[in-house]
């Protein structure tokens, strides 16, 4: 994949992502005002931070005073590292016990959630090592269960080198059913860290809103968030549980620039196989953003569109490199032009592309992540 924030690499690859750098600082500082003073800020920015470029996104969010980063990737743990990023980096749940020796090295923050893990870090370090602990609360996925967390730590502390710098959870919903029982299910962590602080256990790290709840404008004691989607601009819950405002799209364009214009006047016809089935105008022109570049067709029954210069045009066929659109007869398009494949809203918006390829928003996007430059403006 060409390099981050490379222009030169639109030459190579005339395929990119843009992305709104003072969007992302506004976002940031809209989690700040959800959050009482002090309350440190844990960036998410796994999975190439929500597909906008992992390394472009960090150093933003880094230069705007983020406390820590998390993603759940050692790669891209490293990859922050190789960007000049030394923001403390917290490992999600992604490391076997084998690796802890390969995260500690680097530096990173992992995350335990059974004394396996605890342990493998406890023989890899030389020293007190920080560590975070994670509690599945109902989610279901990674961590150690709510009501095995106590014993877990009191197991960790007669290890001599490691340290419980934080504990966290991780409970999202959608819906109001998924919010009852995600409130439900907070109100049992948090009587988990009431029952360690009574116990004399000091952890300073505690952690367990995120972005649906930061949305909702729920607030708690603990002492850290992680937003992720609010960060980006997208929401993780239904239009009518809360709207995303005033939180800003992170993406502002993926576009891809015209290698060739066609006039099939003397060609072949409409209607006789091919793109030229579903083309209606003699003329197409061809740019290369096809499926390898993570663009779908889409579902029978939807029209695809890019811009061109603000006018919409229809794609008639996407390929494995390849997007093709018609052209009318009063457009003039010359090779070098730039199409708007995808963006951040208006018109061939981000929620277009998505209800096209009956997908949502954040799965579009991660068919694109990791495929393209991405240039911050």
């Amino acid at each position: 994949m060409p390099p981050d924030n490379d222009p030169a690499a639109l030459s190579r690859h005339p395929t990119w992502m843009e992305i709104d750098a003072a969007a992302l600082r506004h976002n940031l500082a809209e989690v700040r005002r959800r959050v009482m003073d002090g309350v440190q800020i844990i960036a998410s920015v796994k999975a190439n931070a929500y597909g906008h470029g992992i390394q472009p996104v960090a150093r933003i969010l880094a230069a705007a005073g983020v406390d820590m980063l998390a993603t759940g990737s050692f790669a891209e743990a490293c990859a922050l590292r190789d960007a000049g990023v030394r923001v403390p980096v917290l490992l999600l749940a992604g490391a076997l016990p084998e690796a802890m020796g390969a995260v500690l090295a680097r530096g990173f923050i992992p995350t335990v959630y059974d004394l396996d893990g605890a342990r493998a870090v406890d023989q890899a370090a030389g020293a007190p090592t920080p560590v975070f602990v994670k509690v599945d609360c109902g989610l279901g996925r990674v961590g150690v269960a709510l009501d095995e967390a106590a014993a877990l730590l009191d197991d960790i502390a007669a290890l001599r080198n490691i340290r419980v710098q934080g504990l966290y959870t991780h409970v999202s919903f959608n819906d109001s059913q998924g919010m009852a029982y995600t409130q439900e299910r907070l109100r049992l962590f948090y009587d988990l860290l009431g029952s360690l602080q009574a116990a004399g256990v000091n952890i300073p790290i505690t952690q367990a809103l995120a972005s649906s709840a930061l949305l909702m404008g729920w607030r708690d004691n603990c002492t850290a968030v992680c937003p992720g989607h609010i960060l980006f601009g997208l929401s993780p819950v239904a239009p009518d549980l809360a709207g995303l405002a005033p939180f800003r799209p992170v993406l502002r364009a993926i576009k891809s620039r015209v290698l060739q214009v066609r006039d099939h006047s003397s060609g072949p016809d409409t209607g006789t196989g091919g793109y030229h089935r579903n083309r209606r105008q003699r003329r197409t022109a061809v740019a290369p953003c096809g499926m390898n570049d993570g663009y779908r067709a889409p579902v029978d029954g939807h029209e695809a569109q890019v811009l061109h210069f603000g006018r919409p045009l229809r794609v008639i066929g996407v390929s494995l490199e390849h997007l093709t659109v018609e052209v009318p007869d009063d457009v003039e398009i010359a090779v070098g032009d730039e199409l708007v494949v995808v963006a951040g809203d208006g018109p061939v918006g981000l929620h277009d592309v998505a209800a096209w390829q009956k997908q949502r928003p954040l799965e579009t996007l991660m068919t694109f992540s990791a495929r393209m430059p991405v240039l911050a403006v």
